[in-house]
């Protein structure tokens, strides 16, 4: 592993800034709803951004198996940044806003659709899980620093201080994946061999479905409780995340994998399930990180289960991956959005928390498939 340290360090960096930029724009919801729209317009424009990735992640895929994945991440880059700086000159335009969320979205299939292969590649099989469960942490960090910078931009400057902050990160993404190696793929081989685990697909697009509608919607719902700052939500989440590959990685690993899923997936349920009780202070903290850890483990396990079945097709399957998540984002997008309108937002997290159940029991069920 020693000859990938500074690969998979750059790797890191390069995925930190593009998702600082990223999770800057959480953050968006607040600006949309600051503009007059209502949840189901917000969610529509959200959904826009899912809705663009679920269509650009098979050619980012594909992509992925014939020419250098360096390029493709940093074209990604771009097209994540360069919107970014756009949204207050357009902020009256529709279309044009449908439009800078179309173009981030196939940006974000671009990088974010091909980076778990790359770390995983020329990897022994006992690493990978770890080192996408790092990468995944990274990640998450985001939520929180990119959350909380955000408000204290709005707060301070205003939106357009967001959006140039958001902006010069991405640049910097893109700056960094010019040391990444543009080594060249194995090429295309066809889809023979190519495994599409439907358990593991299903299982993404439900934990999407439940991460989806809590990040996107807790900002606004909180707003209407009468709580401006969300930030304690994003920093509680990821310091769970974080606990997953720190202080509790060696009591996961003792446990069967089956066990572990099953607890992770109810850990998802609680948030969605309880947040109309418990919108601030300490029960939302709480609620927030048990949130975090359940995310943390599902998230990097899923992935590397994905990629682990497709050996010779490491970028499809990884594609495949976050192309399911994203199927779960864009329901929680557009669905929750109108579904928070006609029941409200109460019963509409908990609606999500059944979800949770049904992924509780698709991870019990692969458990149980794995171990066989």
């Amino acid at each position: 592993m020693a000859r990938y340290s500074r690969e998979y360090l750059i790797l890191l960096g390069a995925h930190f800034f593009f998702f600082l930029n990223f999770s800057e724009l959480i953050l968006l919801p607040k600006y949309f709803l600051s503009l007059g729209l209502s949840p189901s317009g917000i969610g529509l424009l959200m959904g826009a951004f899912s809705l663009s990735v679920l269509a650009s992640l098979p050619v980012a895929g594909y992509l992925s198996e014939k020419i250098p994945r360096r390029g493709l991440f940093m074209t990604g880059t771009i097209l994540m940044a360069l919107p970014s700086a756009l949204y207050i000159p357009f902020s009256g335009l529709m279309p044009t806003l449908f439009l800078l969320r179309i173009l981030q979205g196939i940006g974000f299939s671009a990088a974010f659709g091909i980076i778990g292969a790359m770390v995983v590649e020329g990897r022994a099989l006992q690493d990978r899980k770890l080192m996408l469960g790092i990468l995944t942490v990274v990640g998450i960090a985001t939520h929180a620093l990119g959350p909380a910078l955000g408000e204290f931009l709005i707060g301070s400057w205003g939106y357009p201080a967001l959006f140039s902050s958001a902006t010069a990160f991405g640049l910097v993404a893109v700056l960094l994946s010019f040391l990444m190696p543009s080594r060249v793929t194995g090429g295309w081989s066809g889809m023979t061999g190519m495994n599409p685990v439907s358990l593991l697909g299903a299982s993404s697009a439900i934990m999407g479905t439940v991460f989806g509608s809590v990040i996107i919607f807790l900002p606004p719902y909180l707003m209407t409780r009468g709580v401006t700052d969300s930030s304690p939500f994003f920093i509680s989440f990821v310091i769970g995340s974080v606990m997953v590959w720190t202080v509790l990685y060696r009591r996961i690993r003792a446990l069967p994998e089956r066990i572990s899923w099953m607890v992770s997936s109810l850990l998802l349920v609680f948030l969605p399930l309880c947040l109309p009780w418990a919108d601030r202070g300490l029960p939302l903290i709480g609620l927030s990180l048990l949130f975090g850890v359940g995310y943390g483990f599902l998230y990097p396990t899923v992935n590397a289960s994905m990629i682990e079945a497709n050996p010779d097709h490491q970028g499809i399957a990884n594609s495949l991956f976050v192309w399911s998540f994203n199927v779960g984002m864009l329901i929680a997008s557009v669905g929750f959005g109108f579904l928070c309108e006609s029941i409200g937002y109460g019963t509409a997290f908990r609606a999500v928390a059944f979800s949770g159940f049904i992924l509780f029991m698709v991870m019990g069920a692969g458990g149980r498939k794995e171990e066989s």
